[in-house]
């Protein structure tokens, strides 16, 4: 009986020795005391939430921490640290090398938009690899570090992201190296959480989270060993919690097709900014309300609001009407002549459908003639709207008549046919007619009466161009770009004549 006693002693110390020679997570779980302190210590503290203000980040953010909306500061931070250990894999994939240190190389870029309008809270390069982390589910220490951190930020916690050496367990390496960690200052004093460590700890999130590294301080830091001069260039970055962020002005700028523009910037309004068109035909900078407010193409000015400048070159009066438009020449010379503007300062929009009251306008343009507002006898036309002058024109020349004796219908829509008719009888008070002749389209049986002969003699005239399938579609809603081509064309004929 003796011996078998000091063998099963024997397996017994031995298996209290492998026991005592595994990593420290063992004792972690029995460490409810300082996670009882950190728990007090959590949810005594003042949270001041601190949005990104990228949209696409703090959607994913909100996503992790909105179920537990009514829970304690505890709970909340519990869930954000679980949250990085269950769901980041460790991987160099979005690095350039797969070796520490490596906190430069990461090769990963998202063109994440702010809109805010608010002073950033915190850097962009943690932002961009936070998002990277949280959407692709993968990273290295310092990725779980910003996540962790960034969450923290997001549920109210004061935390910044540290890296420095990190003296690895026993089994999960040797000696010290590279790492990245995050700290949360808590009534002044700074407490390490570090996901990854735990992620490595509990199996690479296999197994139960024993929080071995959850709210460590001062003896228990003893593996850490901080960059001091990176931290605090790092800490400087972020914006302190409970500070009101200041307004930042935007400046965009754009160019019309041939040149180029540079400068779009945010900065505090005050913030003095150059702004360069880029090449040959300059004419000026427009703001948005078609003003010019330089002409130089170096254009120095003082920030205090929200702006945006067009750098227009040669004849480019429409930005939104390329090189390429089939139309772009007719829209020019319509604008140069003082028939057409844009539907705002240099936008055409050449798609957007012509109604009653563009077309009664661009006829009295064309025509030069004035008119007396308070001959207008439909109800539905103020005299201080824009087109009131046109339709007063329109109905004493008898060009445009209403819809009915007392309405005009101003927004309704105009035809192809429609159109054409009105311009026939401009060129009629003009004093030009020109003879009619035979209609060859394969749908011209569809047009309505009242506008047959205007199409006839508008064929005569060589206004129309039909479609590629041999049709001139006379109910056709009309667009800006067909309407304005039509009258241009009416004016070189009339100019012929």
């Amino acid at each position: 009986m003796k011996p078998r006693f000091t063998r099963f002693t024997s397996l017994l110390l031995v298996l209290v020795l492998l026991l005592t020679a595994l990593p420290l997570q063992a004792s972690a779980k029995a460490d409810t005391a300082r996670l009882e302190k950190m728990k007090a210590l959590l949810n005594s503290a003042e949270l001041h939430p601190q949005r990104t203000g990228y949209p696409a980040v703090d959607a994913l953010l909100e996503e992790i921490v909105a179920p537990y909306a009514d829970s304690d500061n505890f709970t909340k931070l519990l869930a954000a640290y679980d949250w990085a250990i269950l769901n980041i894999n460790f991987s160099w994939a979005p690095y350039s090398q797969d070796y520490a240190p490596a906190y430069d190389c990461f090769d990963v870029e998202y063109d994440l938009e702010y809109e805010e309008g608010l002073e950033e809270a915190i850097p962009y390069e943690m932002v961009n690899r936070t998002y990277h982390a949280l959407s692709q589910h993968e990273g290295i220490c310092y990725d779980y570090a910003a996540v962790m951190t960034v969450l923290a930020r997001y549920i109210g916690f004061e935390a910044y992201l540290h890296t420095g050496l990190f003296t690895f367990e026993a089994g999960y390496g040797s000696g010290d190296g590279h790492h990245g960690w995050s700290e949360l200052v808590l009534d002044g004093i700074s407490y390490i959480f570090d996901p990854q460590r735990d992620y490595r700890l509990c199996g690479n999130g296999k197994r139960d989270i024993n929080y071995y590294y959850f709210g460590l301080t001062g003896s228990e830091t003893w593996r850490y060993k901080p960059e001091e001069e990176v931290n605090a260039a790092r800490d400087a970055q972020f914006l302190p919690l409970g500070t009101e962020r200041d307004s930042l002005s935007y400046v965009s700028v754009t160019a019309t097709a041939s040149g180029g523009a540079e400068g779009s910037r945010s900065c505090f309004p005050g913030t003095e900014v150059t702004v360069t068109a880029v090449g040959d035909g300059f004419n000026g900078w427009f703001n948005t309300d078609g003003s010019c407010v330089s002409t130089d193409a170096r254009y120095t000015f003082t920030v205090e609001k929200n702006t945006h400048l067009l750098a227009v070159f040669a004849d480019e009066l429409f930005h939104d009407v390329s090189k390429t438009e089939w139309y772009r020449a007719d829209a020019t010379e319509a604008a140069v002549r003082c028939i057409v503007s844009g539907t705002r300062p240099f936008i055409f929009d050449g798609e957007q459908t012509l109604t009653r009251a563009m077309a009664v306008t661009l006829l009295f343009r064309a025509a030069g003639e004035a008119a007396e507002t308070k001959d207008i006898p439909f109800s539905d036309v103020a005299a201080g709207k824009w087109y009131a002058d046109a339709v007063a024109w329109g109905n004493a020349t008898g060009i445009v008549k209403g819809v009915s004796a007392d309405l005009f219908a101003p927004d309704d829509l105009v035809s192809r046919e429609q159109f054409i008719t009105l311009l026939m009888r401009l060129a009629g008070h003009l004093g030009l007619t020109p003879e009619p002749s035979a209609l060859a389209y394969t749908d011209a049986e569809s047009i309505s009466p009242f506008a047959l002969e205007p199409m006839q003699c508008a064929q005569s005239a060589g206004l129309l161009a039909g479609y590629e399938d041999g049709t001139v579609r006379p109910q056709g809603e009309l667009t800006r770009a067909e309407g304005v081509t039509l009258l241009v064309r009416f004016l070189h004929w009339l100019e012929t004549e």
